[in-house]
């Protein structure tokens, strides 16, 4: 019985090569989860917490508002905000990731970016993301009644949503994973046309946006 020809050794040589570079090249394009300083889990992690507040606010309006179309926007903010983020926390568990940023710096994922340096000075104002209420704007919130309350509800929400929305268009710009471009994407969705609500409310009710970065109370 003859034995494979030089021709046939250098083919078979040939062909374990070829699926050896084809294995890695395959191997190099399978998705991997990102990294703990990536985009992807930093937006996810505090675009959920950004969400958070929202959601916590929307259930006071359900509660103390007294028109109808607020107390259903409020619906709305909720329903869509809180699983939005229960999304954004089941792609963190997937990768391995806490779901809290205890120890890390908030917004870190967007260093270098002009949104950031006034985030940072945000923060010195008590505001711990873009748009969020602090402490005290909570606090009044919570202590008001009647159209007093409506009207700070639709303005800390729209402001609110306005921080998110810069959030949400860096994220659907740099995010690696599709997921989190397309969760980011519709986060933009949603909120531009809720603002568009809340800002036709307000005009209802002869009252203004809060500046984009107002002084913390």
């Amino acid at each position: 019985m003859r034995g494979p020809t030089a021709r046939q050794v250098l083919f078979a040589t040939a062909g374990l090569l070829v699926a050896l570079v084809a294995g890695v090249l395959v191997g190099r394009a399978l998705p991997t989860s990102p990294g703990a300083n990536s985009v992807d889990v930093g937006f996810s992690r505090d675009m959920a917490t950004h969400h958070g507040q929202a959601v916590s606010m929307a259930y006071t309006a359900l509660a103390k508002a007294p028109s109808a179309e607020v107390r259903q926007l409020a619906v709305d903010i909720a329903s869509t905000q809180g699983n939005q983020a229960g999304r954004m926390q089941q792609l963190l568990l997937s990768w391995d990731q806490p779901l809290s940023s205890a120890g890390r710096p908030v917004m870190a994922w967007m260093a270098g970016t002009d949104l950031h340096a006034r985030h940072e000075v945000e923060q010195a104002q008590g505001r711990i993301m873009p748009g969020m209420a602090t402490a005290a704007e909570v606090a009044r919130l919570n202590a008001e009644d009647g159209e007093t309350f409506e009207v700070d509800f639709l303005q800390l929400m729209l402001r609110h949503h306005a921080g998110g929305i810069e959030m949400a268009r860096y994220g659907a710009e740099h995010a690696t994973t599709a997921e989190v471009r397309d969760l980011a994407a519709a986060i933009v969705a949603s909120q531009e046309a809720e603002s568009q609500l809340l800002t036709t409310y307000l005009t209802e009710r002869g009252a203004a946006p809060l500046p984009a970065s107002a002084a913390a109370s």
